[in-house]
């Protein structure tokens, strides 16, 4: 979690660099270039964990590590779901997928964070204001000078440490129905189309949705059961999966097409909200 506003704000562009990694890196492998080669030619990405993430992969390529170890070895920059895309791609040889499925995830992540950036323009209001709200007693002890410089720390203040703020109210608002249902539907659909099974697909699907209801649900069931049962099932009662997202799963369920039939779901949901 960053401290400072510029930080929080600098986060919610994350997924935008991600998108264009795997999207450079997918286009240059299709064009026969080698992983080191394809991940020098995209180029510095302006994002601290994303660049390093980018370094890390060029140096590993170079020296013939396996993406899948590669991956695995350093947590803090890769998402556990994108850990596991990836390996799933490399080992079954369909790499290729794997980053276009994480490019468009990713891509559909940073246009939902534009939303939710929009909505932040309410807190750093918030702050501003009270930057000038608060320090109003300087103006009557000290005059214009000391409440001129009671307003300039305020704001560093704000500037310095706002930013925990920002990111709990981020957190908030991406924690609501309208984000979660279509987020978990959408990386479930993803993680089944990469290969995943069924059980890993599914945990990495409520972890992503940030849902304490979906991960309620999931705790009340057993290893076995979510390795097993089919979808529909295994969210029978969960009052966080309507009854349309349960007849989705139903289709997905007996066709086998988890990404068109869920990925068009949360399609529809996004639609619905803007």
């Amino acid at each position: 979690m960053s401290m400072t506003v510029l930080g929080a704000l600098r986060r919610l562009d994350e997924s935008r660099y991600r998108a264009e990694l795997y999207r450079g890196w997918g286009t240059a492998l299709g064009a026969g270039l080698t992983h080191g080669v394809a991940l020098e030619q995209i180029g510095r990405l302006h994002s601290g964990r994303t660049e390093e993430a980018r370094r890390y992969l060029v140096v590993g390529a170079q020296q013939g590590r396996p993406l899948a170890s590669l991956v695995r070895a350093r947590p803090r920059l890769f998402e556990p779901f994108e850990a596991a895309i990836l390996a799933a791609g490399e080992e079954g040889g369909t790499l290729l997928t794997s980053l276009r499925l994480l490019a468009e995830h990713y891509a559909r992540d940073f246009r939902r964070m534009l939303r939710v950036r929009l909505l932040m323009g309410y807190p750093v209001y918030a702050g501003v204001l009270a930057s000038f709200v608060i320090t109003q007693p300087f103006l009557s002890r000290g005059g214009w000078k000391a409440y001129v410089i009671a307003i300039a720390g305020a704001l560093a203040a704000f500037l310095l440490l706002g930013g925990v703020v920002l990111t709990l109210f981020a957190n908030f608002i991406g924690a609501g129905a309208s984000y979660t249902l279509p987020r978990f539907a959408r990386t479930l659909a993803t993680g089944l189309h990469a290969g995943l099974p069924l059980g890993r697909a599914v945990r990495f699907a409520v972890d992503v949705s940030g849902s304490p209801v979906l991960r309620a649900h999931l705790a009340k069931r057993s290893e076995r059961e979510i390795a097993t049962m089919p979808l529909a099932a295994l969210f029978e009662g969960c009052r966080a999966v309507p009854a349309a997202c349960l007849t989705q799963m139903r289709v997905a369920d007996a066709t086998g097409d988890y990404l068109h039939t869920l990925g068009r779901y949360a399609d529809s949901l996004e639609e619905d909200r803007r």
